[in-house]
């Protein structure tokens, strides 16, 4: 691995159902891990109409070390960098590189779907 590619961090966050006191269901976020070393660059960015309103979306990719943790259920927080503040959410299964030593991690910030 090339010296400082990893000059990003990140925090990822998986979610648990909790019950609300009026019973309703809702998921809570809670960190798995804080301060992972990360390559955060941003891919492509578009514009779009969704119900008369203009919307922003992003799609950013994630280069990591491996761990088992991280699903596509999962979200990632930028706590350094240009994308210092922005919450990631996965989408797609994480892809480990040939010898299973990287994680490449797509994710879309803004437009929920």
């Amino acid at each position: 691995m090339e010296p400082g590619r990893f000059r990003h961090r990140v925090t990822i966050q998986n979610s648990r159902p909790v019950k609300l006191p009026s019973g309703q269901p809702k998921d809570e976020w809670f960190d798995v891990a804080t301060g992972c070393p990360a390559e955060v660059k941003a891919i492509s960015g578009r514009e779009l109409m969704t119900s008369g309103a203009e919307k922003a979306e992003a799609t950013i990719r994630v280069w990591m070390r491996y761990r088992a943790d991280i699903t596509s259920a999962s979200r990632l927080v930028c706590t350094s960098g240009p994308l210092k503040g922005w919450v990631l959410d996965v989408s797609g299964t994480p892809v480990p590189n040939a010898n299973g030593t990287r994680l490449e991690i797509l994710c879309k910030q803004g437009v929920k779907t």
